[in-house]
């Protein structure tokens, strides 16, 4: 039996649909030859085929092609990925997992004012689809039950919208095969979610710190940091707490040492979302140890005044012990 990518996508239209064979293989290759999707023109020679029919068998061909190990683009993968998200939830749609502004307000018996007021605080979110937004069923709770569905839908505000329903819906085997929803219905159950909610959450997002060499009120793209700590906070957080988890939470850290002695370096905060490959630049505090005292420059820096400190210097701190201690001293200070 031949297993090339597409003789696995034909075998498996045959068992799914009931399409003769050269209409099958027609879209095979249209679908490959056009980045697997297909054209438009070619869309309409098979109008009789529902568009959820054609979205399937363009997943088909790609996980066949991708089982016979030839070549698909991330950026192909990408497309797919959201492709199956959107019939995913058109889906929900014709089931009545979503609903419609109106009739999320009728059975929440919310006004308009008061739905705008949730919507804002993120106590409930919107799914969009194909332009539309619409809200989920499962959050139209009683009146009894709101108060703790709302604060969760707060904690986990920092993910996109369907990765939110997703944790609130999903069985979990931590819950005892519950889905969070169903164990905020208990008398106890708001504890429990609302700590699996928060270190969720925090997943979402990542603070970066690093230390170049030397005074500098940019990053160093062509040097190599002297030191670089990161840990996954919520970016709700202050700065400056966000940073000295960084520091001292153990997650990424790298070099592990030994560490060399600089009396001149300079400090970067970064902020990068899940999935995001540019980072936010938060700050850049300048750092100088000059004999027995440590000169700080806040070059920049989010919400924070920007001023110079002095502090004194312990004879024996390494320039990551240094770091550490202005971090915690911005914490407090500012």
């Amino acid at each position: 039996m031949s297993n090339s990518g597409w003789d696995i996508a034909m075998r498996r239209i045959d068992v799914e649909y009931d399409l003769p064979q050269f209409v099958a293989s027609s879209l095979v290759r249209k679908i490959t030859a056009n980045n697997f999707r297909l054209a438009v023109t070619d869309r309409v020679k098979v109008g009789h085929l529902p568009d959820e029919v054609i979205a399937r068998i363009e997943h088909i061909v790609i996980e066949a092609y991708l089982e016979a190990g030839e070549d698909v683009s991330e950026e192909i993968l990408r497309e797919d990925l959201w492709q199956q998200a959107l019939t995913s939830r058109r889906e929900m749609i014709v089931n009545g997992d979503l609903i419609s502004e109106a009739e999320f307000r009728r059975r929440g018996n919310l006004t308009a004012r008061r739905l705008s007021v949730l919507l804002a605080d993120d106590s409930v979110f919107t799914i969009e689809v194909d332009g539309v937004e619409y809200f989920a069923a499962s959050l139209a709770v009683p009146a009894n039950q709101r108060r703790s569905v709302y604060e969760i839908c707060r904690v986990i505000a920092t993910a996109p919208s369907d990765a939110r329903l997703d944790f609130l819906t999903s069985r979990r085997e931590r819950l005892g095969d519950r889905s969070p929803l169903d164990v905020l219905k208990t008398m106890d159950g708001f504890k429990t979610v609302s700590q699996m909610a928060t270190a969720w959450a925090a997943q979402w997002s990542r603070t970066v710190v690093k230390i170049f060499d030397g005074e500098h009120e940019v990053e160093q793209a062509d040097v190599e940091p002297l030191y670089t700590a990161a840990a996954d906070v919520d970016p709700r957080r202050p700065l400056w707490e966000r940073a000295s988890n960084a520091l001292h939470l153990h997650g990424y850290q790298w070099p592990l040492g030994p560490y060399p002695d600089v009396r001149i370096f300079s400090l970067f905060v970064a902020r990068q979302a899940a999935g995001d490959s540019t980072p936010i630049r938060e700050a850049c505090v300048q750092i100088h140890v000059d004999g027995e005292r440590i000169l700080i420059r806040i070059a920049a820096a989010v919400g924070t005044r920007l001023h110079s400190e002095t502090l004194p210097r312990d004879e024996h701190e390494s320039f990551i012990e240094i770091a550490k201690r202005i971090v915690g001293y911005l914490c407090k200070h500012l």
